[in-house]
């Protein structure tokens, strides 16, 4: 399987799994969560984040970064580039262009958008996060913005279809006492779990299957 642009394209253009692919890795304490949001549609927050992917030496990538050690349940997590809707965005789509240049320096105009997955619900934020996929032809030029994000992270998408790349274990929540159980993908120097590790998981059972 080669993935071009218009392969993932193809593949965004399709049925997507959704809450089926989101909850094989969702912490079991969040999932009756999200049933719950579910069942009812309560008021939710409006957010949205790119999901980047560019080719090096002939790989495919995949662009995280590691939040700031800010106070919030988010802090120094892994994430994709994203943020909160404001009301001069108009749109999520744009937010999610916004987010991307703010914090890692990448316009609009050099992002080839293929598609979205899934909206995915996140109950200890209350936010209801729109997901975009972009694409560039090369490795990105970064500029970061250091109050928002501590580092960037690149791995190959392949990574992701190792055997043996899930596992489970404590995390703790930021800012809280509260420890969650978790499965997570076990990468190169990082955990990856919570909603980007459900996001990821829905990614890979729509771009992983004829």
């Amino acid at each position: 399987m080669t993935m071009t642009p218009d392969y993932i394209r193809r593949k965004l253009s399709g049925k997507l799994p959704g809450l089926l692919s989101h909850l094989k890795l969702a912490p079991d304490s969040r999932a009756e969560e999200i049933a719950s949001y579910l069942k009812t549609k309560q008021e939710a927050k409006k957010s949205a984040v790119m999901i980047l992917f560019f080719h090096e030496n002939d790989k495919l990538k995949i662009v995280f970064i590691r939040r700031g050690m800010y106070v919030g349940i988010h802090a120094g997590q892994i994430a994709f580039p994203g943020g909160r809707f404001e009301d001069f965005d108009i749109t999520v789509e744009n937010t999610a262009f916004r987010e991307i240049e703010e914090e890692i320096g990448i316009t609009r105009g050099k992002i080839e958008l293929l598609g979205r997955l899934t909206d995915i619900y996140v109950p200890p934020s209350n936010f209801l996060i729109s997901i975009f996929v972009g694409y560039l032809p090369q490795r990105p030029r970064y500029k970061i913005d250091e109050r928002e994000v501590a580092e960037i992270l690149e791995f190959d998408f392949d990574e992701f279809l190792q055997p043996n790349v899930v596992g489970e274990k404590d995390f703790q929540v930021p800012s809280t006492t509260e420890t969650v159980r978790a499965h997570y993908y076990k990468l190169p120097n990082a955990d990856l779990w919570g909603a980007s590790a459900m996001v990821v998981t829905e990614l890979i059972d729509v771009l992983n299957t004829e």
